[in-house]
């Protein structure tokens, strides 16, 4: 599969493959320094290979809720499909994913562990509707949150270290 079509099966509809790998990299926190054969394409592959929504929404629940119980490692990822399917949030996955502030994980890179297969199975389990949150569109652990604003959150549901608002 070409470059770009990978790029644009991500939804980075820009005019020039140029434009759309750095769209990309800024997105995913990839430093535009490093040579496009070293992490840009790895990366790219990565996400692009098979089921794009699953690969997605995987890394999303490893690396923000390993360690987790399993329903909260689902609820997690019934959270970040809940902001897709809410005005209030981003209209594709990708930009649910990498709206600025959103996930931690994808700034500071964790984004990029490897899920193991139990993330793999939690969102399967989301995508097919499964919703432990309750509907939420916010979750935090309070003992590690450090922004003043979830303060204000209702809060609906306690699993594991997290917190579903």
């Amino acid at each position: 599969m070409l470059l770009n079509e990978r790029l644009r099966l991500l939804g980075y509809k820009k005019k020039t493959i140029r434009a759309n790998l750095i769209a990309f990299q800024h997105d995913f926190k990839i430093s535009p320094k490093s040579t496009l054969h070293r992490l840009t394409i790895p990366r790219l592959k990565e996400l692009t290979s098979g089921d794009i929504q699953l690969n997605l929404l995987a890394r999303t629940i490893y690396s923000e809720s390993r360690g987790e119980p399993y329903h909260g490692m689902v609820a997690v990822g019934a959270v970040v499909l809940n902001r897709l399917k809410s005005p209030e949030f981003p209209t594709s996955l990708v930009e649910v994913i990498t709206e600025p502030l959103a996930f931690t994980v994808v700034s500071n890179g964790q984004f990029w562990l490897k899920p193991q297969q139990r993330a793999y199975r939690a969102a399967r389990e989301a995508l097919k509707g499964k919703d432990p949150s309750l509907g939420s569109l916010y979750f935090f652990n309070p003992d590690k949150a450090t922004s003043t604003w979830v303060k204000r959150l209702r809060i609906k549901l306690r699993i594991g270290n997290h917190v579903f608002a």
